[in-house]
């Protein structure tokens, strides 16, 4: 019995070399910690808020049809909501310019 033991531990391991040294030796290759580029998480943050924008104003344009929401109050939603869009797309057009500026400094 004592050897087949020895035969089963031999197995072992050699399957968790064969399994382990390719999964652990990529992990010195990949970047643990990446370089935040604060300018695109806010262009990618201004993205996010300007289509869960337009996703409000079709649902409250859905709600005013289906008569879920008065005429009053849809259109001081609609008032907001435009609001806000027109500010968030002025901040990514801001974004974009300095973007642009940017890229012309550097290749200059």
């Amino acid at each position: 019995m004592g050897f087949i033991h020895f035969l089963e531990l031999i197995l072992v391991v050699a399957i968790l070399l064969v399994v382990g040294i390719p999964l652990f030796g990529k992990l010195k290759l990949l970047k643990l910690v990446e370089k935040v580029d604060p300018d695109s998480d806010q262009y990618n943050h201004l993205l996010v808020r300007k289509e869960e924008t337009l996703i409000s104003i079709k649902e409250l344009e859905f709600d005013f049809n289906t008569d879920k929401i008065s005429e009053p109050d849809y259109k001081e939603l609609r008032h907001k909501l435009e609001k806000e869009a027109e500010e968030i797309l002025e901040n990514l057009d801001g974004l974009e310019q300095e973007r642009r500026k940017n890229k012309s400094y550097k290749s200059a």
